[in-house]
Order: C-alpha cells, then sequence, then structure tokens
C-alpha cells in the first residue's frame, strides 16, 4: 500500500487530489449546488429502503463531472421524521468511470461515502490527469482533504508523472 499526502510534485499530487470525485459529481461534499442530471435506461426507486437504482448506461453529472456505470445504486439518509434525506452511499457496479474536464477515473467497481468524505474505486484503477497516468488495484481519496491511497496490482503502484503537465507553478523556478 501506498500512501500519499502531500507530494512535492504538484501535478502528481493534483493526480491524486480529485477534490471533484463523488462530491462535485453527486453534490453531497463540495460547494457545488448546481443541478445534478441522472440519466438511465430504467429507474427503480424504493422509499421504503431509501434506495434509488440506475440500471443500464447509467450516469450521474453535475458540474462539468460525470460518474457511468452500467449500474449505479444510491442509498439515502433518513431524515428526523423518517424520510429519505442526503445521499448517504452511492454504489457502481461494472465498469466505471469518474470523468471532469481535467481528470479521468477508471475501474472496475467504485463506491462514495458522503458522510465519510470518501470515494473507492476498485480492480483495474486508471487515474489520468493530463499526460500523468497512475494505475493500481484500489484507490481510496478523501473528497475533502484530497488525502489518497493507491493499493498496487501485483504488490505495485506504476506511475508515469510529467511534472506540472508542461505549465510553470507559481512561484516555481520556471515562473522567474
Amino acid at each position: 500500500m501506498t500512501q500519499f499526502k502531500n507530494l512535492a510534485v504538484p501535478s502528481f499530487a493534483m493526480l491524486l487530489g480529485f477534490g471533484l470525485v463523488g462530491s462535485a459529481a453527486l453534490a453531497q461534499s463540495s460547494s457545488s449546488n448546481g443541478p445534478i442530471e441522472v440519466s438511465a435506461n430504467d429507474l427503480v426507486y424504493d422509499p421504503a429502503a431509501g434506495v434509488s437504482t440506475l440500471v443500464g448506461n447509467a450516469s450521474v453529472a453535475q458540474a462539468g463531472a460525470v460518474l457511468r456505470a452500467p449500474r449505479i445504486r444510491l442509498t439515502y439518509l433518513r431524515g428526523t421524521s423518517g424520510s429519505n434525506g442526503n445521499i448517504d452511499k452511492v454504489y457502481t457496479e461494472g465498469e466505471t468511470f469518474y470523468v471532469t474536464p481535467t481528470e479521468r477515473i477508471r475501474g472496475d467497481r467504485a463506491i462514495f461515502d458522503a458522510p465519510a468524505n470518501t470515494v473507492q474505486f476498485f480492480g483495474n484503477v486508471v487515474a489520468v490527469q493530463g499526460q500523468s497516468v497512475l494505475k493500481g488495484s484500489m484507490l481510496t481519496l478523501n473528497t475533502k482533504t484530497r488525502a489518497s491511497t493507491m493499493r498496487g496490482m501485483d504488490g505495485r503502484v506504476r506511475a508515469v508523472i510529467f511534472p506540472n503537465n508542461g505549465q510553470a507553478t507559481k512561484g516555481g523556478p520556471a515562473s522567474k
């Protein structure tokens, strides 16, 4: 297991710091209050169980971020009156993609835990930002702190890193 908190290479820290993962796509942990677009071949809502299931080409989009999978299941927290409240967890089944204008993550499945502000991608995980690519078997990301952990495939994390993705950082040597 490899843990990353504050890395010296800004582009790699940003690669692991997908602050919009889950939060922007699902409007739970970020300041984004924009509309959420949900799309699927079928939508099943069970208010007694507090579960919505999107089946067939399912997607949830908000603020330029899109979560796609063959099946997405959302569970809700219970309100004080027993009604369904905010999203508790989001589970994807099948090949899962999370895409923003600057990042892409792919995994075999994912779980977003809204109260814990974490998202986990499992199985053949590939995270891309610019030209930088990170590969492993499991990515866990805190959507508030941006701390993340990538577990390696066959015991090793693999990465190709392009520092700053060719851009100078503020206050760095290239900006003087």
